[in-house]
């Protein structure tokens, strides 16, 4: 009677070569995957006091010095929540640069003159995956955000 293949000598050196190449193959996808994702991720910087850059929310989409940070404009750059005492404006932005780490940001609200009205920072942590939503609290009603322009201090 012939004996299975797997018992005989050559059964098992075929799949000792099988189990090489596959564990080769995974190590391999394993290193494609690691340079991928988890290289190109960068631990941000701090906001630096003497250079601020503004830049008004319908023209700072994306954030070029901070690796692509993109604020998401859909369906509008900013979403308002009113409170008792407070006025919460939230914004979305999207992590395209895989930042990593805390960040302050800087809202800025300016009257129709340019004028500033009110200003807001708030601690942003970013992780390297997915949106980011961020809420700034303001004093001032609605109405004043929505009849001035706001700005994003970065």
């Amino acid at each position: 009677m012939k004996r299975p293949w797997l018992l005989s000598q050559k059964g098992q050196r075929v799949s000792i070569l099988i189990s090489l190449l596959i564990s080769a193959a995974m190590t391999l996808s394993l290193l494609s995957f690691i340079q991928s994702t988890v290289l190109p991720r960068v631990q941000i910087t701090q906001l630096d006091e003497r250079q601020i850059t503004y830049c008004e929310l319908s023209k700072c989409e994306k954030i070029d010095s901070l690796k692509g940070l993109e604020l998401i404009p859909n369906p509008d750059y900013f979403q308002i929540t009113t409170g008792r005492w407070f006025t919460t404006v939230t914004m979305r932005f999207l992590n395209h640069g895989q930042l990593n780490g805390d960040r302050e940001l800087r809202l800025v609200l300016r009257s129709s003159s340019g004028k500033i009205v009110e200003m807001a920072n708030q601690v942003a942590t970013f992780s390297p995956k997915g949106r980011q939503e961020i809420a700034f609290t303001f004093t001032g009603t609605p109405e004043e955000l929505l009849s001035g322009t706001v700005h994003l201090g970065y």
